[in-house]
């Protein structure tokens, strides 16, 4: 039985169902549903967790940059809300199973709403990765502040300061991962999950999605061919992103592990250890190839 959050019930009638919903590793999501003067409604609910402001979140710019994406039709209406989470429309859909993710017209359909997104008007609200990185390092445990987790995150600060692409200032979501991808049943592709949104730089975004498709080279070389086209001027290429790729893996590194100190929960402990693999590959790699300490 759930025991429904006090905003849900502020907005809907004395009758209604709450179900919940599965994805998304930080917040409580569920499906609600009522009948209102003899029509049917449902909603999509977003329930912050208890870490939300711990990570720098703030309900008003995660909602003004959702109001604004679905402006231009790229994520779902608000409806409502409040400190403790928002409603919004429901999109009756789907997310792309790993096959239809490599696949090109879906690829395509990515590109476009990415290279529609960062060219919108910026919101007020910009993430600075470098305070953000300060910040969740400065959440840590004092067990988990390593010398070497030190060193790693003073290289990737050195990386935004001296090493990334100019001129990709724009409209960014930052966690661009396939859960928060939804097509609905007239093929029409939305973004959800906007809490990380704000200015920012734009590989971060493509990245993150690189990232976390896990798409291999064929996959990554259609996509940019399809980003560039729909956002002309950008020119992408495969080789900035290498450095944007350390700066993704340090953040979603120290996001695990502030993560994992909360309740210990095993699967942030598995990512953690996936990530602190990952980046140790990837700076070896970076300074291997002479893009760093030149």
């Amino acid at each position: 039985m759930i025991s429904p959050p006090d905003f849900v019930v502020h907005f809907s009638p004395v009758l209604f169902s709450l179900q919940p919903v599965s994805g998304g590793l930080s917040n409580h999501n569920y499906r609600l549903d009522f009948q209102k003067q003899g029509l049917d409604h449902r909603y999509f609910v977003r329930q912050f967790s208890a870490t939300y402001n711990d990570m720098d979140n703030d309900v008003k710019h995660e909602c003004a940059a959702q109001i604004q994406a679905a402006n231009v039709g790229i994520a779902p209406n608000i409806i409502a809300q409040y400190e403790q989470g928002i409603i919004c429309d429901w999109i009756a859909g789907k997310h792309w199973e790993l096959i239809e993710q490599t696949e090109g017209c879906n690829i395509e359909k990515l590109a476009q709403l990415v290279a529609n997104l960062h060219q919108q008007p910026v919101p007020e609200y910009h993430l600075d990765m470098t305070v953000r990185l300060q910040h969740y390092y400065q959440q840590l445990l004092p067990e988990f502040k390593t010398t070497a987790l030190e060193q790693q995150l003073q290289l990737v600060v050195d990386l935004i300061e001296h090493k990334l692409a100019r001129n990709r200032h724009g409209f960014c979501h930052h966690d661009m991962n396939p859960l928060n991808f939804i097509i609905n049943e007239q093929a029409k592709l939305y973004l959800l999950d906007w809490e990380f949104a704000a200015a920012g730089h734009c590989d971060f975004d493509i990245t993150t999605l690189f990232q976390t498709f896990a798409w291999q080279h064929p996959q990554k070389v259609l996509f940019l061919k399809y980003y560039n086209h729909y956002h002309s001027g950008a020119k992408v290429t495969l080789s900035q992103l290498d450095v944007m790729d350390v700066v993704v893996e340090m953040m979603t590194l120290l996001w695990c592990i502030v993560m994992y100190q909360q309740d210990r929960d095993s699967t942030y402990l598995t990512l953690w250890q996936q990530s602190d693999c990952a980046i140790k590959d990837k700076i070896n790699r970076l300074r291997k190839d002479s893009k760093w300490d030149q």
